[in-house]
């Protein structure tokens, strides 16, 4: 069952719809469960017009949200519907939503929302914690409407993925699997990222530069799985769904790959223009992936890849996950071990595994579960179980268990160590813009971040320690 989320509110066009999507866009952190359910429970226009306003909710408001968020499985203090309020209306300065619209349709983009023809269906399978909007950029010689064009269906996207640090065999089979999958006439989904996932997009845009290479090789091979996808047209090799605002190109190393992408495929970021990509929005990223595509490969991945929080994500919305097996030797293949080993993903050895998984997905009869909970989504807690898990016994290059800055933090203070500067520093007002997260909330999560030893303050001003 898919998550629909209604026509735009009476009175309301289109167009109009648009930019209160847009602003929301940047008002509303990716994931925000409490967020999706406001917005499925009062539309887009009220709930535009509540954040954007000085008033506190009604106590009817309070009560139907907080019905909303109990069956969501949300706690007492998390369905308040006014502590979302506070943390939404950070922002409220920063809304400029007829701008962004005219910054991304001059790169030769635009805004997708869901009541758009175009709107990618197998969203709908995130239920409340579906993108409020899908910001799209393509060629600027193009106009919107041909760049949606290039969309491929839901039935015809695998999703690969893996990790930054890639091995010669992680990029060999990354490369093999995707220009086979793209001859097959399949679009292969990525994050745009170094390692396996740019790997992935640049051997995608290679396949395709011979549309006529796909169906040769399915009619002189006789592959009945290949063959059913051959007659695929290869307008969109591949798409890359990035963590940022899609005015840049993020990282900047891959800005000649990505340009490549936008102008053969698609760019995609539920972030408005100007909005900088964090370690909390490439996390929250990797769930738009998996629903983007009708099966998840991971090729290349290390003890703590953030590409496994994508196979969590895929795994949660009923989606198959295919692992391509490595050394036991070897620490780049660890998260692809440990996947085969603690959850349902299957091994995978080439193309055919793969489009068998893709056959059997697409069928008619493949039910899709509602949109998942809170807690089975949280970001982390799969990677938790992982942690407390035996390891494999390998030498790697790397320890395995070395820590991150941000393990044992909450989701506020994740958000708000995100935000610190990495060099120089800010102060706490403009951190709570950064962060969404109220003035008070950011005042106590700082002594606790500088309590830990994680942040330092210098005069009232505050960054990384």
């Amino acid at each position: 069952m898919r998550h629909d989320p209604g026509p735009a509110a009476p009175g309301v066009d289109l167009e109009q719809e648009r930019v209160l999507r847009a602003e929301l866009s940047r008002l509303i952190e990716p994931g925000d469960l409490l967020a999706g359910l406001a917005l499925e429970t009062f539309g887009a226009q009220s709930l535009h017009a509540l954040i954007t306003s000085a008033r506190a909710p009604s106590a009817a408001e309070r009560d139907r949200m907080a019905q909303v968020a109990d069956s969501a499985g949300l706690g007492a203090r998390q369905q308040d519907l006014r502590t979302g309020l506070a943390r939404w209306r950070t922002r409220c300065g920063q809304l400029h939503g007829a701008s962004d619209l005219a910054t991304i349709r001059r790169l030769g983009g635009g805004l997708l929302i869901p009541q758009d023809p175009g709107w990618p269906a197998q969203l709908g399978d995130l239920g409340p914690l579906a993108p409020v909007a899908i910001w799209f950029r393509g060629s600027r010689e193009e106009s919107a409407s041909q760049a949606l064009g290039r969309l491929p269906g839901p039935a015809r996207t695998v999703a690969i993925v893996g990790s930054r640090e890639v091995t010669d065999y992680g990029i060999r089979i990354t490369a093999q699997l995707t220009e086979d999958l793209v001859h097959a006439g399949l679009c292969v989904v990525s994050g745009g990222a170094y390692g396996v996932d740019a790997a992935a997009h640049r051997a995608a845009l290679r396949a395709c530069s011979d549309q006529d290479s796909g169906s040769r090789r399915a009619e002189d091979s006789g592959d009945r799985d290949a063959s059913r996808f051959s007659d695929a047209d290869c307008s969109a090799p591949t798409l890359a769904v990035l963590a940022g605002g899609l005015d840049r190109f993020y990282p900047a190393g891959n800005e000649r790959l990505l340009r490549e992408v936008a102008e053969q495929g698609l760019l995609l970021s539920e972030m408005a223009p100007g909005s900088a990509p964090t370690r909390h929005r490439f996390l929250q990223r990797n769930r738009l992936i998996a629903a983007l595509g009708m099966v998840t490969v991971i090729t290349e991945a290390r003890w703590r890849s953030g590409a496994q929080s994508t196979a969590h994500h895929a795994l949660n919305l009923g989606r198959e996950v295919g692992v391509i097996p490595g050394s036991v030797f070897s620490a780049a293949s660890a998260g692809c071990h440990g996947l085969l080993r603690e959850t349902p993903a299957q091994l995978v050895r080439d193309a055919t595994d793969i489009l068998n998984l893709v056959a059997e997905g697409a069928g008619p009869e493949t039910a899709h579960p509602p949109g998942p909970s809170q807690e089975s989504l949280a970001i982390g807690s799969w990677a938790g179980r992982r942690e407390s898990a035996s390891r494999p016994a390998v030498q790697p290059e790397l320890p395995l268990g070395r820590e991150h800055p941000q393990d044992g933090l909450d989701e506020a203070q994740r958000l708000l160590f995100d935000a610190l500067p990495r060099r120089g520093l800010s102060e706490p007002g403009k951190l709570s813009q950064v962060a969404g997260l109220p003035l008070p909330t950011v005042l106590a999560e700082l002594t606790r971040l500088q309590r830990s030893g994680r942040a330092r303050m210098v005069n009232g001003h505050w960054g990384r320690a």
